[in-house]
């Protein structure tokens, strides 16, 4: 699992950090931005892409989470990103 911020586009809106059900993101007080740091603890819901209105927030999910479908979908868009 992956999870990555585009700093060059977040501006520190807090929603990731707030809405998070698995509580993967802490804030930097000094720099008033989100880190990711734990990783590890994501369940791969995808919330913190869809609330962040920056669309500064990548979420890639491991292969053994992807389904037949998913993949089908994944070779139709040929990895584009979606606005």
């Amino acid at each position: 699992m992956s999870v990555n911020i585009d700093y060059d586009r977040c501006r520190g809106c807090e929603f990731c950090y707030r809405e998070c059900p698995a509580d993967v993101f802490t804030w930097d007080k000094e720099k008033d931005l989100p880190i990711i740091a734990r990783q590890n603890e994501c369940w791969h819901c995808g919330i913190c892409v869809l609330e962040c209105p920056e669309d500064a927030m990548l979420h890639t999910l491991p292969p053994q989470c992807w389904n037949d479908t998913n993949k089908r979908f994944l070779a139709n868009i040929g990895g584009k990103k979606s606005p």
